[in-house]
């Protein structure tokens, strides 16, 4: 090879690692957010892995998300995502934390909490992984959310943090993200739309008074293809002295028209769905974690 050629081959790969430093470097919204948040709910595959199907970077960088699951006498069993809002406290939908399903499938045990970067979004993780025994469940079918809170203490630090919970409400037409842990190797970050009052309401009639928040995607937007819900849905604060990435609510279950759908054969692209607003629970959970509500909410706008 001439030294012409050698120099023309070292100029092109050096091109190539600065195009891709600097593609690295571009700070997005939903960058931001996983660097001051955590994750949530997930069906896979028991054969395989989190380190077989490639972890998402952000799902492993989000840092406001912990696995719940069921221990029994066969192990750990990955339910759903729970958002980490103190040290001993979380949240997640009240229909990931009934245990009768669990039970029924894998024996009689309890519900864990595991935090690892990987592990909490492996549905077996091994038995030698770190996990908190929950010592209470507060479920309000009502609203779809439940309240858990384990024994002892989560140690925040680089990979842990808990995360703030908007007091401000979504407007109409307001596009919000949540994380789609069902699938930890895809896609993990997905716009979400607030729903129109008018449209949303013959699915779920009256849906406001129970503290409900409506989404429906809109072009360019797709639902996640989980049916217990569970995971984060996060806004961005204006605050500048605040956090960036706020906890809005908890996603819910799908309202379809369509009969696939409603059984849970496919995914309805268009279906809507009704979510727990997470600030409408704010002195509850205060109150279980033994902390003062104001302490747990950022009062920033959503941008």
């Amino acid at each position: 090879m001439t030294h012409t050629r050698k120099l023309l081959l070292f100029i092109a790969l050096l091109l190539a690692v600065l195009s891709s430093v600097v593609a690295q470097d571009v700070t997005t919204p939903e960058a931001e957010a996983s660097e001051t948040a955590e994750p949530a709910d997930a069906t896979l595959d028991n054969s395989t892995t989190t380190s077989e199907k490639a972890l998402s970077p952000r799902l492993k960088s989000v840092r406001f998300i912990a696995g719940l699951f069921w221990a029994s006498p066969s192990g750990l069993q990955r339910r759903c995502a729970a958002t980490i809002i103190t040290s001993n406290t979380l949240v997640t939908s009240a229909v990931c934390a009934k245990s009768n399903y669990p039970a029924s499938k894998y024996g009689q045990g309890g519900w864990r909490i595991v935090t690892g970067a990987e592990e909490r979004y492996m549905q077996t993780p091994p038995n030698s992984v770190q996990a908190y025994v929950v010592k209470n469940v507060d479920i309000d079918e009502c609203s779809n959310i439940a309240i858990i809170q384990i024994e002892g203490n989560i140690s925040f630090g680089g990979s842990l943090m808990p995360v703030f919970i908007s007091s401000h409400p979504v407007s109409q037409a307001s596009t919000m993200y949540t994380f789609k842990t069902s699938d930890p190797s895809g896609n993990s970050f997905l716009g979400v739309t607030q729903g129109v009052t008018a449209a949303c309401d013959p699915y779920l009639p009256g849906y406001t008074d129970s503290n409900f928040m409506c989404t429906q995607p809109i072009l360019g937007q797709t639902v996640t293809d989980d049916y217990l819900g569970g995971d984060p849905i996060i806004g961005f604060s204006t605050q500048p002295d605040g956090p960036l990435a706020v906890l809005v609510g908890i996603t819910g279950l799908y309202y379809s028209t369509l009969e696939d759908a409603q059984h849970a054969i496919s995914n309805d692209a268009t279906a809507y769905r009704f979510n727990a607003i997470v600030a409408a629970h704010v002195t509850h959970i205060a109150t279980i974690a033994g902390v003062s509500a104001e302490s747990l909410v950022s009062t920033g706008d959503l941008g």
